[in-house]
C-alpha cells in the first residue's frame, strides 16, 4: 500500500490498515478559517502561519485514542486537557475540526503552532496515531507516531 506524504516516526512501522489510511487521505483538516488535506498545500494555512509568525505547526487531536471510539463527553474532556497542557506549555492553539464526506466522519482537534517536538510529545501522551504537519509553502505531511 502506497502512502504518499506519510512519514513513520518509530523504528518499525506497524501496518496501517487501508481503512485508516483512506480516512487520513479523505479528511479535510480545518482551523481558524484555513483547511488542508494530506499531501496538499494551502495558501490560507500559509497566511495563518505567517500571521502567527511561525513556519510550521500541526493538527493534533485527543479524541478516540489509538482509533478506538470513545463517547463524545470523554473525547471533549480529553481535548480540553490537551488544550490546557498546550497553553500551559506556551503553545499557541487554534480550535479546529477534521471531517470527511464519505464515509461521514468528523472529529475536533487543534492546530498547534510552532516547533513540532513538543506537539509530538503531546500527541503520544494522548495516544494519537498521527499528526498532520503543515509548513510554510509546503505540502502537508502525516507523521505517524505509533
Amino acid at each position: 500500500m502506497s502512502l504518499p506524504h506519510v512519514r513513520f516516526l518509530h523504528p518499525a512501522p506497524l501496518p496501517v490498515g487501508p481503512r485508516l489510511a483512506r480516512g487520513w487521505r479523505l479528511t479535510a483538516y480545518a482551523a481558524g478559517g484555513a483547511a488542508v488535506r494530506l499531501g496538499r498545500r494551502s495558501a490560507v494555512v500559509d497566511a495563518l502561519l505567517t500571521a502567527a509568525g511561525v513556519r510550521q505547526g500541526a493538527f493534533i487531536g485527543a479524541w478516540n485514542p489509538l482509533s478506538r471510539a470513545m463517547p463524545r463527553r470523554w473525547n471533549d474532556r480529553a481535548l480540553a486537557r490537551l488544550r490546557g497542557l498546550a497553553q500551559r506549555g506556551g503553545r499557541r492553539c487554534i480550535a479546529g475540526r477534521g471531517h470527511a464526506a464519505k464515509p461521514p466522519w468528523a472529529e475536533d482537534h487543534l492546530l498547534m503552532l510552532g516547533d513540532l517536538r513538543p506537539i509530538t510529545v503531546l500527541a503520544r501522551r494522548f495516544r494519537q496515531h498521527a499528526i498532520l504537519r503543515v509548513r510554510l509553502r509546503a505540502a502537508s505531511r502525516l507523521l505517524v507516531l505509533r
